[in-house]
């Protein structure tokens, strides 16, 4: 890679791990008393923020050559080679994530506070949809564009 070269991995794997901790710190604050309505306009940045990593997550997993199946303009990736490539203690982590945001949307339903409810189930959320680009570019991608070499957590 030149040195002029922008490193786009390293750019969206910082983004999605700064995204995540934000998201982490702003679902943590909805046990506070600080203000629904600010923690609401940070989570609507963050949202948007994660939907910009989504999409950069699908746009790089076209240009990657990722492992598909189907033929023509309809071809869906092989969902199960991709986790195959993350270690297992980041994939037990993520598991964790995913049983604590369902346990979250769960309880956020059950018992709702109005305003703090309805911001603590998007920063609940929001751990999710920073936590799959996370994933991606840390262990995915780099394997994936540099020949399937051992991934390290």
């Amino acid at each position: 890679m030149s040195a002029n070269r922008i490193d786009w991995r390293k750019i969206f794997r910082i983004t999605a791990t700064v995204g995540f901790v934000a998201s982490a710190v702003l679902h943590l604050s909805t046990f506070t008393p600080f203000p629904p309505a600010y923690a609401a306009a940070v989570a609507l940045v963050l949202l948007a923020g994660a939907f910009g990593l989504l999409a950069a997550l699908i746009v790089r997993l076209r240009e990657s050559g990722a492992p598909a199946r189907g033929q023509g303009t309809l071809r869906l990736v092989e969902w199960r080679v991709l986790l195959a490539q993350i270690p297992e203690g980041p994939k037990r982590a993520g598991v964790a994530v995913i049983a604590y945001v369902l346990m979250n949307l769960a309880l956020c339903l059950l018992l709702s506070d109005e305003g703090a409810a309805s911001v603590r189930l998007l920063s609940g959320h929001l751990l999710l949809f920073y936590l799959i680009p996370f994933m991606y570019f840390r262990f995915v991608e780099p394997r994936l564009r540099d020949g399937g070499g051992p991934s390290q957590p």
